[in-house]
């Protein structure tokens, strides 16, 4: 077959070279972070392998709030139960702190679950080791108390509703599970570089609100000794004040909060991994949350193990994202007519999914006219239509088709 000349690879790099594409400066900017460091060089983190320096102003190099310079004077976000107070500390300072989120039950149950699967994971030699952390993965599958902090249930987390309700008014009602990690800080790890854990999305801009939020359990009490996670206080203004770019920031400081208390963080804060420069391990779980328009960083579809996936909660299957829509999440088609709404019948595709675990999921592929004797009974997406989707039952007990007009 004959291609014309202006569709082939040489012409079209030919073509391209040294024109103004409209998008590409934009696309290709790596905002906010040049900006940051155009302003900021003293955020520049140490290479791999690089020794750490102390006494020259590193971002790393300082210190909790109460004994910082800059920030000893200002009212920065302190543990509280008082919703209003969170609120406004959220709003202000992109961060607040809910005193005794979890008890000193639950708090002893996941430091110990986390802390024994980690060491396991090292063990066997499957560990995600960084020089910042070791980060252990898929946590759903790890303990069944992960799964009831996924669904903010108060048996695993106390303040389960408090934080539901704070989530829904950062982000609106229908976010879903980005990731759910245990972040592990050894004794001399090197601190991560200073980041916005939004700009997954960079260098678009999303100015008005967070699309993303951090909840954080802390899990024993952390300081700048053995490295409480490193933050810039109102820094997610500065983000909004520049459009999505930054000029000078003010330094960072390390979190300082007790054992229990959990921290619910605006995604566009700059923020990193702290030097743990104590003997011991440093503990935290990690839950992010996302508008559901975003692609999760842990792939729940395939993660989740079939046990828990069969138990499910509805609740707790909306918010991993096995509630499908006609923008998101479909499966051969299935969840075009859902709503995204908790226990929809006509979205959920754990259906799908647990069929595919037992072996049993045959997927529809080229069909012809001259051949569909006896195919309907062999595909499993048929199946589901019928046993789930309400929008088929109406056309059948209305004689219309599905998309017949009304």
């Amino acid at each position: 077959m004959d291609v014309p000349r202006e569709f082939t690879p040489e012409a079209v790099e030919a073509a391209s070279r040294e024109v103004d594409a409209p998008y590409r400066a934009f696309v290709t900017s790596t905002e906010p972070y040049h900006s940051l460091m155009k302003a900021n060089p003293w955020l520049k983190p140490p290479k791999r392998g690089e020794a750490l320096t102390w006494g020259e102003g590193k971002y790393y190099d300082t210190t909790v709030a109460r004994k910082h310079p800059y920030w000893k004077g200002k009212s920065l976000p302190v543990p509280t139960k008082n919703i209003d107070q969170l609120r406004r500390d959220f709003h202000e300072w992109g961060y607040c702190l809910i005193e005794d989120a979890t008890s000193p039950e639950q708090t002893r149950v996941l430091h110990d679950r986390v802390s024994d699967q980690a060491a396991a994971e090292r063990e066997l030699g499957i560990a995600y080791l960084m020089e910042a952390q070791q980060h252990v993965w898929a946590l759903v599958n790890k303990g069944e108390v992960f799964v009831r902090c996924m669904s903010h249930e108060p048996s695993a987390v106390q303040a389960g509703p408090l934080i539901e309700q704070l989530l829904d008014e950062a982000l609106g009602p229908g976010w879903t599970h980005l990731s759910f990690i245990s972040n592990v800080s050894y004794p001399g790890c090197h601190p991560q570089g200073m980041h916005l854990d939004q700009s997954l999305a960079a260098p678009y801009r999303m100015l008005e609100a967070p699309f993303l939020v951090n909840t954080i359990y802390i899990l024993q009490d952390v300081n700048e000794v053995n490295g409480g996670t490193l933050i810039i206080p109102g820094s997610h203004k500065l983000y909004v004040e520049g459009k999505g770019t930054f000029g000078e920031v003010p330094p960072a400081i390390n979190l300082e909060a007790p054992a229990g208390t959990i921290l619910l963080k605006d995604g566009r804060v700059l923020h990193g991994g702290a030097v743990n420069r104590s003997d011991e391990l440093r503990y935290i779980i990690t839950n992010s949350v996302v508008r559901p328009f975003i692609r999760q960083q842990e792939s729940f579809h395939l993660t989740v193990r079939p046990d828990i996936l069969k138990r499910a909660s509805e609740k707790f299957l909306w918010r991993c994202g096995f509630q499908a829509t006609a923008t998101r999440s479909m499966v051969e088609g299935y969840g075009y007519f859902g709503n995204g709404k908790e226990g929809d019948s006509n979205g959920s595709i754990a259906q799908a999914r647990i069929a595919m675990d037992e072996g049993r999921y045959q997927r529809v592929g080229e069909l012809s006219m001259a051949d569909l004797e006896g195919k309907l009974d062999d595909l499993t997406l048929a199946q589901i239509q019928n046993e789930h989707e309400s929008a088929r039952e109406y056309a059948r007990s209305t004689g219309r088709r599905i998309n017949e007009p009304g």
